[in-house]
């Protein structure tokens, strides 16, 4: 029972590198996403001489008053898109962490097993066994070797396999807020721009 439980999560964990770079068409087409609002919400901006023009007049600190109260969505966005497309450089960052290539270990080479196997059959000869009883002996050891070998194999790999998907999980998190600071900034930059409502200091 012993066996196939780690037999099993042994070739799980060797199978995640594979299943890390799945998740890389899902980043590729959000990131994507991302890209094209940022575009879209720049070519929305209006320019700063549009923004100047449409504030109130004032002197002095008024002014200064008027136009932090008359800008600040144009300011807000493009805070919000600075920050989209600093969020997606760490998605990216993030994946490369994820994706690197690591050294998960495995189950000793086919010519070293061959090569203990012998071994222990020399062993249990020299023991005096024969026939069904040095078969049995040899069965037991090697099972109980490949059980220390599974189980010491299956943690360090687990190890690895939590930091990657601690990594993916992350990259995900800034995904996510890119994707939700870029809509925020189009939605902002829309309102201002087609409505001029934002642009009323009341």
């Amino acid at each position: 029972m012993l066996l196939a439980t780690f037999q099993h999560a042994y070739h799980g964990e060797i199978g995640t590198e594979e299943d890390i770079h799945r998740t890389l068409p899902f980043f590729a087409t959000a990131l994507g996403l991302v890209i094209a609002a940022v575009n879209y919400a720049l070519g929305q901006l209006p320019g700063w001489d549009m923004v100047v023009r449409a504030c109130p007049r004032g002197q002095g600190m008024l002014l200064q008053h008027h136009m932090l109260a008359c800008i600040w969505p144009v300011l807000v966005a493009t805070g919000l898109l600075v920050a989209s497309a600093g969020l997606g450089v760490g998605v990216l960052a993030y994946l490369a962490a994820a994706t690197r290539r690591r050294g998960y270990k495995r189950i000793g080479r086919e010519p070293e097993q061959l090569a203990r196997a012998r071994d222990l059959l020399a062993y249990h000869a020299a023991r005096g066994l024969q026939g069904a009883g040095l078969d049995d002996a040899v069965h037991l050891d090697l099972r109980e070797q490949l059980l220390d070998d599974l189980a010491e194999a299956v943690t360090f790999n687990r190890d690895m396999t939590l930091s990657r998907y601690a990594l993916r999980a992350r990259a995900v998190a800034f995904l996510l807020a890119s994707l939700l600071s870029a809509l925020i900034a189009t939605i902002l930059i829309l309102m201002t721009a087609k409505t001029g409502l934002l642009f009323r200091t009341g």
